[in-house]
């Protein structure tokens, strides 16, 4: 079995937050928690986050003579010793292990149990493929638990691992339909367990398939318990009892044909039954395998645009598998080959030069690909939320300022990359040139009622970087006349760039949720890239014409922002009050209309005034501004908005950073000018945008600098204060966060 590089270490003091996603691409998952603990349960189709069912447990038992022990197979209690009526877990009055550790190398962690009154040593390995461009391999709904037992003494062991587990099926934490739930023996290549279903069928986001199976020869299951709804938590004295007594649990009706009947099947157990000999080790693998085929789009929240029709759609691993017996079918048979070649990826990734900090921002954050951020529909179309609320996703419709960040996906699975694009280019383009920056589900009707001015440019640079990965000159050809047009809106009467000087002044709706007035740096540096990504398009696409008009307007818009924005440290923004109507869809809101607009950066140093050079230096497009003031700039963003601590910081919004934790403000007003009502989040930290930043300033040679804002996100995701696996925003798993990939490339350039 090929054994992964350890990338990060987490003590016992480390634990608390952690929790590692188990599943793939566009499936859901359940995370495998710092102490052992298997929580998060978010298998059909939106978030859940926190929730663990009733049983969904690994206990341990252990007999040498005639001393039996019983041990959750996790670590003490960390929290919940002052709830109303004691601790609130399912078997808090069973003893765990008294310490843990975690080690991590994403998607690997492995959690490291050890007690002085237990016989036995435990490790939990979690696994589940992630695999570069075999998108397929790396979208299996599947979680893979490697269990491996010591015996720490001089006497043999008998030992047995139990999976004790709620009948899910028709439940996932919010809406409950447990009628009619039925559990089966199961066996999928040569590996024995459990099978939840349901004797019915709906077209329920919550109905399907669920199996449990181990790999051991001897494996004991019980469908259903004889002591199953017994009062005064009779049900957890017989669970206790009866493994203690044996270390299985026996069926209630072990000879009845399966399925038996439903409806009384709601909680189950499989036991896998072992011998250790002194200082002998032991892997058990469970996988613990699901299917359920639909997701309703409207209740997840995502923007429906199809009337009464009904919003409920299928998903696409769905249509891969019969069900969750046939995924684990397919891949049990493949798990040596899906592990070698993720090992593989992960320990190249391990070996890059770049600081830890960097690897770790760059491998963990992939999370957000393999989280309910992200899923894909029955034709295999991939879109994104930015990110997930608890129980929906957050900021739906793959909004085009977010996503032009992230790196992971053009580099790590172009298909998912081309597929978004492709749906904004194709369905949410308007015959004006405007682009619709979220896009509604039916396709076929887009209603979201905005173009954002960087949505819109840097979606036209990834285009051009599409193409520099996939190097399809006839894709490309298909899509220019596309991104011709949407550049040529920004010059529409009301437009971003009514006049055409190469800058753009009009109502900039961003990604900071508001309109900008007047010329900034970060607006007109996407508009600069993006000049420049069609002046190559063009020139492929036999139109020297149009290259040239758009080299000269980048020419001419590049000096005057170096003339007119640069203040000799970094770039800032004229406000300009808007005069006249605004392009349609450019405007969300009223703003145009004050002679003294709200929420604009004026003077203040913007952690993303120089996106579009980001973006460009990924794909290939040069400088776009004087290099010596781009220098400076970067530089001096870093010695304005970087910060030590928090101790003396004011901030009105969300809170990502406090006290003595490290980050990177969005925007610093180090000459004073802050205006009266600044744009949103000014005060904030957010990864993405620091991340953005620690890229530039490697493009430019200060390395230093930038692990100093890689290692403030990540010392703020560090398992004692926050998940390592989760860095949210507006959302947890955050999409922007992705752009942590472009670190490894950076920093070895």
């Amino acid at each position: 079995m090929s054994e992964w590089p350890v990338l990060k270490h987490y003590g016992k003091e480390s634990l608390r937050e952690i929790a590692m996603p188990l599943g793939g691409i566009g499936t859901g998952f359940f995370t495998l928690g710092g102490r052992g603990q298997l929580t998060d349960w978010q298998l059909m189709s939106r978030p859940n986050r926190g929730w663990r069912p009733m049983y969904a447990h690994l206990l341990l038992w252990t007999k040498q003579g005639d001393v039996k022990k019983l041990r959750v197979l996790e670590s003490d209690l960390d929290a919940g010793a002052s709830a109303d009526s004691g601790l609130p877990e399912t078997f808090a009055g069973i003893p765990r292990f008294k310490t843990a550790e975690f080690e991590a190398c994403y998607p690997f962690g492995r959690v490291k149990l050890t007690d002085h009154d237990t016989p036995v040593t435990g490790e939990i390995e979690g696994f589940n493929p992630l695999i570069p461009r075999r998108t397929d391999d790396s979208s299996l709904p599947f979680g893979l638990l490697s269990i491996t037992l010591t015996n720490q003494t001089d006497r043999p062991l008998e030992v047995s691992l139990s999976m004790v587990m709620s009948n899910i099926v028709g439940c996932d934490g919010i809406g409950y339909d447990l009628k009619d739930n039925v559990t089966e023996r199961a066996e999928a290549a040569g590996w024995k367990g459990m099978l939840f279903s349901k004797a019915r069928e709906a077209e329920d986001p919550r109905f399907g398939t669920m199996s449990l199976l181990f790999d051991a020869p001897d494996v004991r299951v019980a469908r259903r318990w004889k002591f199953r709804d017994l009062p005064w938590n009779g049900e957890l004295l017989g669970i206790m009892d009866n493994l203690l007594a044996q270390g299985f649990i026996p069926d209630d009706e072990p000879d009845a044909p399966c399925p038996p009947s439903p409806n009384d099947t709601w909680d189950s157990s499989a036991s896998a039954m072992l011998a250790l000999d002194p200082k002998e080790s032991k892997t058990v693998r469970l996988m613990i395998a699901w299917h359920f085929h639909y997701r309703n789009i409207q209740s997840s929240g995502w923007l429906w645009s199809g009337g009464d029709s009904s919003p409920i759609r299928k998903n696409h691993y769905a249509t891969r598998f019969k069900d969750s017996n046939d995924v684990a079918a397919q891949a049990i048979p493949r798990l040596a080959e899906l592990r070698d070649q993720t090992t593989r990826f992960v320990d190249s990734v391990a070996k890059r030069k770049a600081p830890e900090a960097m690897r770790e921002a760059a491998l963990f954050n992939l999370t957000s690909l393999r989280s309910h951020t992200c899923f894909r529909l029955e034709n295999g179309d991939f879109f994104g939320f930015e990110g997930c609320n608890a129980q929906t996703g957050c900021c739906a419709g793959s909004c085009t300022h977010v996503w032009n960040y992230e790196e992971a996906t053009v580099h790590l699975f172009p298909d998912l990359h081309r597929s978004m694009l492709e749906t904004h280019v194709k369905h949410a383009l308007e015959p004006s040139g405007a682009e619709r920056f979220r896009t509604a589900i039916p396709l076929k009707t887009q209603t979201w009622n905005g173009a954002a001015a960087d949505g819109q440019m840097g979606l036209i640079v990834r285009l051009w970087q599409q193409y520099t990965v996939d190097k399809n000159l006839d894709w490309l050809k298909s899509i220019y006349p596309a991104a011709k047009k949407m550049l040529e809106f920004a010059w529409a009467p009301g437009g971003w760039d009514a006049n055409k000087d190469g800058v753009m002044e009009g109502s900039q709706h961003n990604t900071y949720d508001v309109e900008f007035f007047g010329p900034n740096s970060m607006c007109t540096s996407w508009y600069l890239a993006a000049l420049k990504a069609v002046s190559e398009m063009a020139k492929l696409c036999g139109d020297p014409d149009f290259a040239k008009e758009c080299d000269d307007l980048r020419q001419k818009g590049s000096a005057w922002v170096d003339r007119h924005l640069y203040n000799g440290s970094y770039y800032i923004q004229i406000v300009q009050p808007f005069e006249g109507e605004p392009a349609p869809l450019t405007s969300l809101d009223a703003e145009h209309r004050s002679k003294e607009p709200r929420f604009q950066v004026g003077k203040g140093c913007l952690v993303d005034q120089l996106v579009g050079q980001y973006k460009a230096n990924r794909c290939g497009l040069g400088d776009l501004l004087d290099q010596f003031h781009v220098k400076t700039a970067v530089k001096s963003t870093f010695a304005n908005n970087f910060k030590a601590d928090f101790r003396d910081h004011y901030n009105n919004m969300r809170t990502f950073a406090y006290a003595d934790e490290q980050g990177t403000l969005i925007c610093s007003y180090p000459d004073g000018g802050r205006p009266a009502i600044p744009f949103p989040y000014w005060g904030e930290c957010m990864t993405g945008f620091e991340y953005q930043l620690a890229v530039l300033l490697l493009d430019y040679g200060f390395k230093a600098e930038a692990t100093k804002v890689v290692e403030g996100i990540r010392g703020r995701h560090a398992g004692h204060n926050r998940n390592p696996f989760n860095e949210p925003e507006c959302g947890s798993y955050y999409a922007r966060a992705m752009a942590s990939w472009a670190l490894l490339d950076a920093w070895e350039r």
